[in-house]
């Protein structure tokens, strides 16, 4: 099914389980179903046993399915409503996928003062008790979730592409299996990149965080800049942006588009006004009840 059909179907069907041995006639009497559509899914029901042998199959690979209706699927994604994936590939521990979390995104050819920032920024994020969410990317994405392991604390990646390749590095392999990293992705495991793909990966990105900071921006183009102007248009979550010396000119027009701009990464917590409120952070990452995201979170 098309997302779209799939979140339709949901409306009508809130627990789709209800819908197993049905024949098509019960699924358009007990539930409303169009014919056609309690005929597609009558068929797609009768293929659960190839569907049985796939998951099986991708398990071993260290893959799972989270659907939107297992508890597993991250709870902020269904903010996105019918743009949300109706399942994700998920390899490592899915809970990292709920925590707090602070995007970090930006460029592949990123300038050494950016790079400086980004695993700044995501050490800093760390110690205030917030993962770390990106891309997977090379640049600013894995600069951050690198940085933020390093400091203890755990990240998570949201492919455009390849995360069956992805898992078989090594180094990858025991990250996931510590606990530090958790990799997922809405698209099949063996997907090659898409322009589409990469520009779905970045919605899911600031949907999972609680803010997103834009490292380095190019000034009206790239996958970076798009999904950035995207998030704001949308108001998907909060937009920062790097303002400090050595941010590229692209970062300075997403602040006059109404991104928050960001000079240092302390700058990036503030004091809470009543110092409470914090949550737990993950894996490794030290509690700091008394600050929030410089947006006030």
């Amino acid at each position: 099914m098309k997302a779209s059909e799939y979140w339709s179907l949901l409306e009508a069907v809130p627990d789709p389980g209800a819908l197993l041995g049905a024949d098509a006639a019960a699924a358009v009497d007990s539930f409303g179903l169009a014919a056609e559509m309690a005929e597609r899914v009558v068929r797609l029901f009768d293929a659960a046993t190839a569907l049985a042998f796939e998951l099986d199959r991708l398990e071993q690979s260290g893959v799972t399915v989270a659907a939107s209706v297992d508890e597993d699927y991250p709870a902020a994604l269904r903010t996105l409503g019918a743009a949300a994936p109706p399942l994700l590939y998920v390899a490592g521990d899915p809970s990292l996928l709920q925590g707090r979390l602070l995007g970090v995104v930006g460029s592949r050819d990123v300038a050494p003062e950016g790079a400086a920032f980004a695993k700044e920024a995501a050490a800093t994020a760390v110690g205030h008790g917030f993962g770390v969410v990106s891309g997977g990317a090379k640049g600013v994405d894995r600069l951050a979730m690198n940085a933020a392991v390093e400091a203890g604390g755990t990240a998570a990646g949201v492919l455009a592409d390849s995360l069956l390749r992805t898992t078989r590095d090594p180094e990858v392999r025991r990250l996931i299996t510590d606990g530090s990293v958790c990799l997922c992705t809405p698209y099949k495991p063996s997907a090659g990149f898409t322009v589409s793909g990469a520009m779905g990966r970045n919605k899911l990105i600031y949907a999972l965080s609680e803010a997103t900071l834009v490292v380095s921006s190019d000034v009206e183009k790239g996958g970076t800049w798009a999904g950035a102007v995207e998030a704001l248009r949308q108001s998907i979550a909060p937009v920062l942006v790097w303002t400090g010396d050595g941010a590229p000119p692209g970062n300075a027009r997403l602040a006059s588009k109404g991104a928050v701009p960001v000079a240092s990464a302390e700058a990036l917590f503030a004091p809470r006004p009543d110092g409470d409120g914090g949550g737990a952070g993950g894996a490794g990452q030290t509690e700091d009840p008394g600050h929030q995201l410089a947006l006030g979170l």
